[in-house]
């Protein structure tokens, strides 16, 4: 059975100088981060690996960075780790980018074979299964997409990495002496051989919580505060609740919105007035930033990291509200949703971008939830003119909506338009021409086209 871990946050009650011992050793497990983060990059440009057993040739001084030996190779798993989902995240981007292109078929066969092993930037030579080796002018191809996409994004910062612990450096044990705390952890230090017992509290999501607690312990910061991480492995509730869970109707079909945060093919309008608290956010950031802007300053400040996280936590408790609602009333077996981007003229362009980011990733991780918990299978359609098809003839025109309101212009039909977008992005399940993701914006509406002429 397959982990399904999760993770609470406890608060603690340490005195200053057992807080100080901690901080101390979380300064030097980020330093470590970064040394072991730019070592890992290099492996990466110069051979096209990222690689948990690597040992530096200068492994001595990189445990005395940090401490020990043991919390190195912690600290290098935790980074190979980040840069692994960075890089599955890249590699997800650039299959995209070669299906949507003009390229001929075989230069995309050797494309994806290159992305599939990650050799973007190998040195080696490159074998297919057909024993075809992948010519160099294909493997030039594949480094300038790949820059071209790794452009795009940051690289992952280990400056403000937080710390994951096993039990060689990190134990939980619950409290038998006091009923002040739940729990004690027994914590090593930069003190040689010295550690400390950190009291926790628990709180009601971590007590109710049903699983197997891993031996692994997460040390985070926030605002300059401890807060300490328990992980539960929740696999055999999981199981349990994928039997329990009878599906009502076969599947349905989700469009995302701004007005409105989801509409389905059902007619359901779900998580309505979400913009307009969108919108007293963005006036908050947004007189934020332009005020230290006029005064010179960084725009980064506490007070702006505090209402990002708050902007965060926000669109994570919505999404969640609503997408768990929709799984305990309507109980679909299956959910159709297209590709998330989150748009709104009436936000700014900072607003827009941190809504589009931070939104993605909240649904994507609520649906995997979905999948884990209850076994709804989720699948992705190209929404390309959804919001523009009649669902009823299939003509498309941009003119057929205006707002909320939907009519076309070929049919008369009328609807309400984020009804619309989901009942096509239903139909295009068994249309591949127009509802498969690797599709371009282009071959969609050629396709769409002729679909409606014939």
């Amino acid at each position: 059975m397959n982990e399904v871990l999760r993770t609470d946050l406890l608060d603690h009650g340490m005195n200053a100088g057992k807080e100080q011992k901690v901080f101390d050793l979380l300064r030097a497990w980020r330093r470590c981060a970064a040394l072991v983060g730019r070592e890992q990059w290099r492996l990466f440009f110069e051979d096209g690996r990222i690689e948990k057993m690597h040992r530096s040739p200068a492994e001595s001084d990189l445990a005395a960075v940090v401490g020990a030996a043991n919390r190195l190779q912690m600290v290098r798993h935790q980074v190979v780790g980040i840069l692994g989902s960075f890089l599955s995240n890249r590699q997800n981007e650039f299959s995209r980018i070669v299906e949507c292109s003009s390229l001929p078929g075989e230069t995309k066969h050797q494309l994806h074979f290159v992305n599939r092993w990650r050799a973007w930037f190998g040195r080696e030579g490159l074998v297919m299964k057909d024993g075809a080796e992948i010519p160099g002018e294909t493997r030039a191809l594949a480094r300038r997409i790949m820059r071209a996409v790794l452009s795009r994004h940051r690289k992952p910062d280990f400056s403000r990495i937080n710390m994951v612990m096993d039990q060689r450096a990190a134990s939980v044990r619950e409290a038998e002496d006091t009923t002040t705390f739940d729990l004690w952890l027994r914590l090593s230090t930069m003190e040689r051989g010295q550690r400390i017992e950190v009291p926790l509290r628990s709180h009601a999501y971590f007590s109710d919580r049903k699983g197997v607690c891993k031996k692994t312990v997460q040390v985070n910061e926030r605002e300059g505060r401890l807060f300490f991480g328990i992980v539960t492995d929740i696999a055999g509730v999981c199981a349990e609740q994928k039997e329990a869970y009878q599906p009502r109707c076969e599947e349905i079909a989700l469009d995302y919105g701004l007005r409105t945060l989801f509409a389905t093919d059902q007619g359901d309008l779900l998580g309505q007035g979400f913009l307009r608290k969108l919108e007293r956010f963005d006036q908050r950031i947004s007189r934020l930033a332009a005020y230290r802007q006029k005064h010179d300053l960084r725009t980064r400040s506490p007070r702006y990291d505090r209402e990002i996280r708050r902007l965060r936590g926000f669109l994570g408790t919505e999404i969640g509200r609503v997408l768990n609602r929709l799984a305990r009333v309507q109980r679909p077996g299956r959910i159709v949703v297209e590709r998330l981007w989150f748009q709104s003229p009436r936000l700014s362009r900072r607003m827009n971008r941190l809504v589009t980011n931070a939104g993605r990733r909240v649904v994507e991780h609520k649906l995997a939830d979905l999948t884990e918990r209850f076994g709804i299978e989720i699948e992705y359609i190209n929404p390309a003119y959804s919001s523009q098809e009649c669902s009823a003839c299939g003509y498309v025109d941009r003119k057929n909506r205006a707002g909320e309101r939907f009519e076309c212009r070929w049919c008369g039909k009328k609807v309400h338009a984020d009804v619309n977008a989901p009942r096509n992005l239903r139909s295009r399940r068994s249309r591949p021409a127009v509802g498969s993701v690797k599709q371009a914006k282009a071959a969609v509406l050629r396709a769409l086209v002729l679909e409606f002429q014939r």
